[in-house]
């Protein structure tokens, strides 16, 4: 019967439909067989259903839903759910929860207070104040019990000085209007760029730029002065600097006499800038009582070509009379719609240089723009390493048609995955690294298609004349146990990256691992249902596609012959002759992967804040991960790391752990067991500030902010000197301490609102909150936090800032243990311009890195056990694996890899691409028709050798394709692939492989066994004899040996043509 004018013809009786009455060879009418009819007799109608399914699934996704948009490519780049991140977001909020005040509502029955006082300061006029150095107490006054010195002699953290310093030829605008965009020039021929042919050569280049600027319109903004009522100029460098100091009006008329004066000028101030002279504040008196000459102070020109022009060295080359200026910075004025046209006319295309110098890093802020940008255009190396692919599955497949709907078949996954993660889990974040789960698909795919049809190519020639139904039965029964395997451990892989804290890492995990099994469920019912549709076709309609294939591989067939002579003959000879070898070297090179990894240099953490989009060569990265910290202007927010403890709030963020975007309610949730007026806790916190000035990680030369010290200070101050207060004898010359409750609750918001100084902010960016925050429901003290100054510079270096961290928490966290009921919810937060999210990243990608491969290599070795169900095999192949994931990374580290977003993702995938080959070998020697080692093992790999290499071949040439990319997330991704591919190759072939050889299980040594599946039989079950006497044919059991349908006797399917070498003529495939 044919249906759809498509299926063969298939026919109800059994016996016909089998083609053979023994009841040991009839294929099983269980699941599988009732599948693959359904299959090879609707394929057409199947076809369109999944169609039809795959197209509601996209359109429900991408039009109900926001589509994905990468405007910028680091969103999601932060950690969320961790206990650092609690702290940060709750100690931001404590200023900014209206339900919080730093000012307290006082009771009535004192009457109205703030008008019987002069002044009381709000909120904002607080932190104003507090940003000059606020002193709550005299300063130099000592406290009576402890001798501690009260008054700060210096504020809490310096202000921050200003992008570029203003003078007579260089000003700063508002930077609204102009964008202050940076160069960096080098020198191309020789070691410096002080010398008259470098000056001259970079003022020729500054004025070709200047004119490549395309239009007159653009040229307006860039005249030579660009306000003339503050006479500013457009650009400025050194070479302004030169002319200036030796009044000449151009830089082409600097000389080497000009040169040497400029030179004696840095070498007279130069001692002048390291004491900071040239650079503070004249109103100090640190500064007005230095004398400084007037020539270095003249216009500040000195002091901003140190700190702005030239690198931090220069002023060590200026004293040691070197003056290697190996980088010299030009700044250029532009209006904020020049800045990418400037970018795309004069660097787009162009390398500007003339041989002499040349512009090697840059900083327009135009970076993310571009990514947008290259992200598209690279798409085409994407493209080219897809087009590679699909060029070597029609080779192997010798079919278009199935190649085509292959890649639909990968299209067709990332839709429904898109699907689930839009619409089932409700995701609503999206991030950039998602779209690298392209490229593995294209590896998986490709390895999927590769295993199905060399099985149904081999079930065909057995079958020859037998029903397509059979055939397919046949197909999907072998092939999908290990497709599974493979997509499950992959999948698993992926999805044990959930547990990173890092929003786009978790997102990532979850489209990855959904694609892969969406993959897998595609291959098991499209890609058989496109098989059987092709192999009709070609019989009825595509005959001549098939014999022009065959002549072209006909023209091949010397060719092929030798390659053949080459797999089937040397390559054994290779792998086993040289086992011993094998085994100790890669178990060597195993070793010294993990060593690299884990123990030196290992793999290093991100240690700038601006994340890499590009390959390290292009200028706006070598700006910013090479030139930005070796200038100081760009070091100028660089502080001392606070210290501060806040008690009374429960840390907690409430922006959920799947969303950048998502706000929080800036709500504090408060403990409602905090109390601060009980006499044990007031103890306690006045011990407990003491004990903070002795801890080494708190810097002695800035005084530590306790609330307590305070009030207790103005408690017991004479009462005359109290000249406002209304209740002077409660609040005033009181010795005794602590004080009641009640009385506490009462004199601490008098004296703070007398007084003034209890509480405030900072004033910096980070609002950094000190003192106490009272509850405008019942006018109590809700919270309040300790602030003092660590001796911790702010800055990205990981292992400085973990080290304060950890010292820091866990010695206040022991101290609070310690602590009365009402004072247990204190805890630990620091701020810096570097902020706690970065460190918080680095921790994530620290440890979540770590735990998802332990927990990736462990998922992997359940599968392998579960699959071939025997303890050696299953060690053998996590060791294969293991050595694999270790030597690739290592070498990842060897090229300078540093452990940031998306290599952290594309390292998260090693482990589930690393598994497939050595599964494929470790079943197949599993299952092989023999039971000696040696025979196995030959087995294994003359079965699928040419398979797996032809798809290591495909992924290896999709990753070579992607190397020219600009986008860094394209080429390493091509380098990882190429890398993880060869490596699991000669791992799985020139080390599993031999190990199996040597010391694999023979018969049924180490295996485990497992009860017949009479669930999946067909009624009644059929037997094969086997040698070891342990694998059924008719119960369809995962890991069992699959043999032909018309195999006699199974010793029938090994021949043995010369001594040691096996020749296996029928089907037995390793599935």
């Amino acid at each position: 019967m044919e249906v759809w004018g498509i299926s063969g013809t298939v026919n109800d009786d059994d016996d016909m439909l089998l083609g053979d009455s023994d009841s040991r060879t009839t294929p099983s009418k269980g699941f599988w067989f009732r599948y693959s009819k359904l299959l090879a007799k609707y394929p057409l109608p199947v076809f369109i259903v999944l169609i039809a399914v795959t197209g509601a699934c996209g359109a429900t996704a991408f039009f109900a839903y926001d589509r994905p948009a990468f405007d910028d490519p680091t969103r999601g780049f932060e950690a969320r759910g961790v206990e650092i991140i609690n702290r940060m977001i709750t100690g931001r909020h404590l200023p900014t929860d209206y339900r919080l005040s730093f000012n307290p509502s006082f009771p009535s029955f004192l009457g109205d207070i703030k008008d019987l006082l002069p002044h009381v300061p709000s909120d904002y006029e607080q932190s104003e104040s507090s940003v000059s150095g606020y002193d709550s107490y005299p300063q130099g006054t000592q406290d009576t019990d402890t001798g501690v010195t009260l008054g700060r002699s210096e504020p809490l953290r310096t202000t921050r000085q200003p992008d570029i310093m203003p003078y007579r030829k260089f000003c700063l605008f508002d930077e609204t209007y102009v964008n202050i965009n940076r160069m960096v020039f080098i020198p191309v021929k020789g070691n410096t760029l002080f010398t008259v042919q470098g000056m001259q050569s970079m003022c020729t280049l500054q004025k070709k730029m200047l004119r490549t600027f395309a239009t007159s319109e653009d040229r307006w903004y860039l005249n030579t002065t660009y306000n003339e009522d503050y006479n500013c100029e457009n650009t400025w460098s050194i070479l302004n600097a030169v002319t200036l100091i030796n009044n000449k009006t151009s830089c082409d008329e600097i000389t080497e006499d000009d040169i040497l004066n400029f030179a004696h000028l840095l070498q007279d101030c130069v001692s002048f800038y390291e004491q900071g002279l040239l650079t503070c504040d004249k109103t100090k008196s640190d500064c007005s009582q230095v004398e400084v000459p007037d020539k270095c102070l003249s216009n500040d020109l000195v002091g901003n070509v140190f700190h702005y022009l030239t690198p931090k060295s220069f002023v060590n080359e200026v004293k040691d009379n070197t003056f290697k200026l190996k980088s010299t910075m030009l700044f250029l004025y532009l209006h904020w719609s020049q800045k990418w046209d400037f970018y795309m006319d004069v660097f787009e295309k162009n390398t500007v240089t003339d041989g002499v110098t040349e512009v090697a890093a840059m900083q327009f802020f135009v970076k993310f723009d571009l990514f947008r940008v290259y992200l598209e255009s690279d798409a085409l190396f994407v493209g080219l390493g897809t087009a590679l692919a699909i060029l070597i599955i029609i080779w192997y497949t010798g079919s278009l048609f199935v190649t085509v709907m292959t890649i639909l078949n990968m299209g067709m996954s990332l839709i429904v995955s898109y699907f689930v993660y839009k619409v089932i889990f409700q995701l609503p974040f999206f991030p950039f690294v998602n779209i690298l789960a392209i490229i593995l698909l294209i590896g998986i795919g490709a390895d999927d298609t590769f295993v199905f049809m060399d099985i149904w190519k081999k079930a065909k020639a057995e079958l020859h004349g037998k029903d397509r139904t059979v055939v397919l039965q046949e197909t999907i029964r072998h092939a999908a146990v290990t497709m599974f395997v493979t997509s499950f451990t992959t999948g698993a892989a992926l999805y044990a990256n959930m547990i990173s804290s890092i929003i786009a890492i978790k997102c990532f995990a979850v489209f990855a691992g959904t694609a892969i099994m969406a993959n897998f469920a595609f291959t098991i019912t499209w890609l058989p249902v496109v098989v059987v549709m092709d192999d009709w076709c070609n019989e009825h309609w595509f005959g001549w596609w098939k014999m022009c294939l065959k002549q072209i591989k006909s023209s091949w067939r010397p060719l092929s012959k030798v390659s053949d002579k080459f797999a089937t003959k040397y390559v054994p000879l290779f792998v086993f002759k040289l086992r011993y070898l094998w085994i100790v070297l890669f178990a060597l090179l195993g070793a010294g992967g993990a060593y690299l990894i884990f123990v030196s240099p290992g793999l290093e953490l991100p240690t700038q804040t601006d994340f890499p989009v590009f390959n390290s060569d292009h200028p706006m990265e070598q700006y910013d991960q090479v030139y930005k910290k070796e200038y100081d202007f760009e070091q100028d927010k660089v502080d001392m790391l606070p210290y501060i403890v806040a008690f009374g709030a429960i840390p907690v963020d409430d922006r959920g752990t799947w969303d950048p975007n998502q706000k929080s309610t800036k709500n504090v949730t408060l403990d409602k067991t905090f109390d601060i007026s009980d006499p044990k806790s007031q103890q306690w916190l006045l011990d407990f500030c003491s004990e903070v000035r002795k801890q080494p990680f708190v810097n002695k030369n800035h005084d530590v902010f306790c609330f307590i010290e305070v009030v207790k200070y103005h408690m017991e101050r004479p009462c005359s000197e109290n000249l406002y207060s209304i209740v002077p004898d409660m609040c005033c010359n009181q010795s005794a301490f602590p004080y009641p409750k009640s009385q506490f609750k009462i004199c601490a918001p008098i004296v703070c609102a007398e007084f003034m100084g209890c509480a405030g902010t900072s004033g910096d960016p980070f609002n950094i909150p000190y003192g106490p925050l009272y509850s405008g429901e019942n006018n109590t003290i809700a919270a309040f936090s300790i602030l003092a100054t660590s001796t911790y510079k702010d800055g990205p270096d990981y292992n400085d800032m973990h080290e304060f961290w950890t010292t820091a928490d866990t010695w206040t966290s022991s101290q609070v243990q310690k602590a009365p009921p009402g004072m247990k919810s204190g805890w630990f937060i620091t701020f810096g311009w570097y902020q706690v999210q970065f460190y918080a990243l680095q921790s994530g990608l620290a440890t979540g890195a770590a735990e998802s491969m332990g927990i990736s290599l462990a998922i992997a070795a359940v599968v392998l056990f579960l699959t071939t169900r025997n303890f050696l095999i299953s060690l053998y192949a996590i060791i294969s694996v293991s050595g694999t994931v270790f030597v690739t990374i290592g070498s990842l580290v060897l090229l300078g890899w540093q452990l940031n977003i998306t290599e952290c993702v594309i390292l998260s995938i090693a482990v589930g691409l690393s598994v497939d080959f050595t599964i494929h070998y470790g079943v197949a020697y599993r299952i092989a028709p023999v039971t000696d080692r040696k025979g196995r093992s030959e087995f294994a790999l003359k079965t699928l050798g040419s398979a797996i290499m032809v798809a290591a071949l495909s992924t290896f040439s999709a990753g070579a394709m992607m190397m020219p990319a600009q986008v860094l997330s394209y080429s390493q991704l091509g380098i990882f692939m190429m890398l993880v591919m060869s490596t699991s190759w000669v791992y799985a072939n020139l080390f599993f492989l031999p190990l199996c050889r040597t010391m694999g299980p023979s018969r049924n040594i180490a295996q485990i066994p497992m009860p017949k599946c009479n669930s999946c039989t067909r009624g009644t079950d059929t037997v094969v004899a086997s040698i070891d006497n342990d694998y059924v044919h008719g119960n369809n059991c995962p890991g069992d040996a699959i043999y032909t349908p018309d195999s006699e006797n199974l010793l029938e399917n090994v021949e043995m043509d010369t001594p040691g070498t096996l020749q296996f003529n029928s089907l037995v495939v390793a599935f």
